[in-house]
């Protein structure tokens, strides 16, 4: 299975959001279409759905943006990537609009394995949030070109089963020069 390119847009601007959210800072769809090197009318497409299903809030206006609408832990890949996919049917025969034509529909169990994989794939993405998503956040924050910024996500939690997930502390503050 390959997640559509709308699903890989739409995790990207959650785990922007995810890395602004500590800040408190909205993010501008302009913004993290120069940082993915996305264009900006799919990413208003993907911010919209993604505010429509309560996911994110935005703000119209000249301050305004989109931010998380719960804290990155509180938001699983799984709960997002069912939002942004349309089909999750493997094969043809898993499409209820399927109208079976194949020879060995009736005694093929290609299908049901095929569905316990799907199955399988997206409880795994249940198991992640998007505070887990990012093993580094400052430097995802300064790939992405938010070097300014303080950036720091929360440690997984407790018993949660993510061993080897190692989160940064945040960066110390900028050193000014003297005046």
């Amino acid at each position: 299975m390959r997640l559509t390119v709308y699903t890989d847009y739409t995790l990207r601007v959650m785990i922007y959001l995810a890395l602004r959210y500590e800040s408190g800072a909205v993010a501008t769809i302009d913004e993290m279409a120069q940082a993915y090197g996305i264009s900006r009318n799919h990413l208003m497409k993907i911010v919209n759905e993604l505010s429509q299903s309560g996911f994110i809030e935005t703000t119209r206006g000249r301050a305004g943006g989109a931010r998380l609408a719960r804290a990155p832990n509180r938001i699983s890949l799984g709960e997002v990537v069912r939002m942004a996919e349309k089909d999750f049917a493997v094969v043809q025969c898993q499409d209820v609009a399927f109208e079976a034509d194949c020879a060995v529909f009736q005694a093929c169990n290609l299908k049901r394995a095929l569905r316990r994989a799907m199955d399988s794939f997206m409880q795994e993405l249940d198991k992640m949030t998007f505070e887990e998503a990012v093993c580094a956040p400052t430097v995802a924050a300064s790939l992405l070109g938010m070097d300014a910024e303080p950036v720091a996500l929360a440690r997984p939690a407790r018993g949660a089963g993510r061993q080897g997930v190692a989160v940064e502390p945040p960066p110390p503050p900028p050193a000014h020069p003297p005046l």
